[in-house]
């Protein structure tokens, strides 16, 4: 449950490495003065942190999770390298950060099953005040509105019969799903199947 006076946004997606990069991709198009700063397993100050022009290079760089902040124009904090390739920073002190975890397969005592990542955001309205929280909320709109594009709904069934919607998953990782038949699952113990999608027009997503 979120607390009061935050929003927050998170999607769960089915993606493998193309999709990643074709979700990217669309995002520093929609958005030129985004920026993603790689993330390293360890102790902070372990790896060098640097701010990535796109998704795909900062989840090279780092591993599982990267992260987009917000504003898109804002200025890294002070101990990130900068990459050349990302746009000039302004002097914006950055609100919320958008969380992009990649998903991954696993293997189980049933065989091998495909994790969710999701994407992810949060902020606190009183904190950022109103005209920060209206820009906050674009970016947001559109970032989910690029991933919406670049991806398509996944709706899932469990193996009780009931289907779940709300999700995500990627191109190339529904075809691998659907040639392989691989259960899914969010996280935990619960298996799932991929599901046929509804019509065209019947998925709405909103922040």
């Amino acid at each position: 449950m979120a607390s009061p006076g935050s929003r927050t946004k998170t999607t769960d997606v089915w993606s493998l490495p193309q999709d990643e990069q074709l979700i990217g991709q669309r995002i520093s198009e929609a958005l030129p003065r985004s920026g993603w700063l790689c993330s390293h397993p360890g102790p902070k100050g372990l790896h060098q942190v640097h701010l990535h022009r796109q998704l795909g290079e900062a989840l090279s760089c780092g591993g599982r999770q990267a992260f987009l902040l917000l504003p898109t124009e804002a200025r890294a904090p002070e101990d990130v390298l900068v990459d050349d390739a990302v746009a000039p920073r302004s002097d914006l002190g950055h609100s919320a950060v958008v969380q992009f975890l990649c998903s991954r397969r696993l293997q189980d005592g049933e065989g091998e099953v495909f994790e969710a990542g999701r994407l992810a955001v949060r902020w606190f309205e009183q904190e950022v005040g109103p005209e920060r929280h209206q820009l906050l909320t674009e970016e947001t709109r559109l970032i989910w509105k690029v991933l919406r594009a670049a991806t398509r709904p996944a709706i899932v069934e469990s193996t009780q019969g009931r289907r779940i919607s709300g999700m995500r998953i990627g191109l190339a990782a529904h075809d691998l799903v659907t040639s392989s038949g691989m259960l899914l699952t969010r996280g935990g113990v619960q298996r799932l199947r991929l599901a046929a999608a509804p019509p065209t027009g019947q998925m709405r997503d909103k922040l």
